[in-house]
């Protein structure tokens, strides 16, 4: 008898490791990237102390795709699908899905009278990533997906907050971020014999989402952003110069350059639009409501240095017209955003990131320069 067992016991074991070491091989050779989980869904409900000017609540839903935004249709011949990267001011995290400048560009699309084409965006962008990464993440996305119309980029922003956390580097950083850190579901980050660390679990949750469709709930949501900008608001270290910026300007041309390059090879056109920003003279209350560009993340530890907001200006003036010169040489369109968005606190809820307000101009710009490109293609 107990000899018996003990057959059982370590058949149920081998069984087990066997099954484990063939997840790890199917996880491994799928070699899947999804930003956002196929099928996820989360709520998140807005502290309104922080920001009295966002919606309530927050809803983020995955499409089959894992890309934020609606279920591709059973795919017509004349679907026209465009893909949106970038970082924060392209994720939107903080704007209720319909809100988000990605939906009001697909809605606007498809209200434009004179266009046959169903239109689709779908949006993988996410906070705080670089041009070098995103150039990396797509490599691993944009295989997989088919038939893309038109990629929108909204890049430059991250790299210059980067930098700025890293205290302004004369040399850059070359070595490459942990991709998986970007990315919800994935292959990377190893796996453990712990049950939460096995692969058999990573497939498990993935059979549960796309199954049972579960709603995250979060409350709260932007809560420390108070924080931050007492942390800045009370920081008597305000830098009004930089380093030459020569190095960052010239790793963000190279890496944007490469990207759009990457772009091409899955996409039949890109679009540059040119990340905005709150460029105005703000007064001392309106400034109180910016938290971010200081030497360090605040979220991990209160930065003993901030720089300035008219240095912050000026230097994204300068990302922007490199931008500009890539789109020039690379000979793809870019949109000037800044000329679209009105750079008041009622369309910015800080320096980059944009009320539902705000995204609703972004979007009807986008969608605007879409219809024009679309209607410069040859039939």
């Amino acid at each position: 008898m107990i000899l018996d067992l003990l057959l059982i016991a370590g058949a149920t074991g081998a069984s087990l490791i066997g099954a484990e070491l063939l997840a790890r091989i199917y996880l491994r050779t799928r070699d899947d990237w999804f930003v956002h989980a196929p099928y996820s869904r989360s709520e998140y409900v807005v502290d309104p102390i922080a920001f009295p000017q966002l919606p309530p609540t927050v809803r983020v839903a995955a499409n089959p795709d894992g890309e934020r935004g609606s279920k591709l249709p059973r795919r017509p011949d004349d679907l026209y699908r465009v893909l949106v990267a970038g970082g924060s001011a392209a994720e939107c995290y903080m704007l209720d899905q319909p809100q988000s400048w990605p939906a009001v560009t697909q809605e606007i699309l498809n209200g434009t009278a004179g266009r046959r084409s169903l239109a689709h965006v779908g949006n993988i962008a996410c906070s705080l990533i670089p041009c070098r990464t995103i150039d990396r993440l797509l490599k691993r996305v944009l295989p997989r997906v088919k038939s893309l119309d038109v990629i929108v980029l909204m890049v430059g922003a991250s790299d210059l907050v980067d930098w700025f956390e890293k205290k302004a580097p004369p040399e850059i950083d070359e070595s490459p971020a942990a991709l998986h850190l970007f990315c919800t579901e994935h292959p990377a980050g190893g796996f453990s014999w712990k049950p939460t660390g096995s692969a058999l679990y990573r497939l498990l949750r993935r059979a549960y989402t796309r199954v049972a469709r579960p709603v995250h709930r979060r409350t709260n949501v932007g809560a420390a952003r108070v924080k931050h900008r007492e942390m800045r608001a009370r920081c008597q270290n305000i830098l009004t110069e930089a380093p030459d910026a020569s190095p960052m300007l010239d790793r963000f041309r190279h890496h944007l350059t490469a990207l759009i390059r990457t772009c091409r090879e899955h996409s039949r056109e890109v679009l540059i639009a040119r990340q905005p920003w709150l460029d105005a003279d703000l007064s001392p209350e309106e400034e109180r409501q910016l938290w971010n560009f200081g030497q360090g993340r605040p979220y991990r530890s209160e930065p003993e240095a901030y720089y300035s907001i008219k240095l912050v200006r000026d230097l994204m003036e300068q990302v922007d017209q490199v931008a500009v010169e890539v789109a020039a040489a690379e000979a793809v369109p870019d949109l000037d955003l800044r000329a679209r968005v009105p750079s008041t606190l009622d369309h910015y809820y800080d320096f980059l990131h944009h009320t539902p307000l705000g995204a609703r101009c972004v979007g009807a710009a986008i969608a605007s320069k879409l219809v024009e490109l679309e209607r410069a293609q040859p039939n």
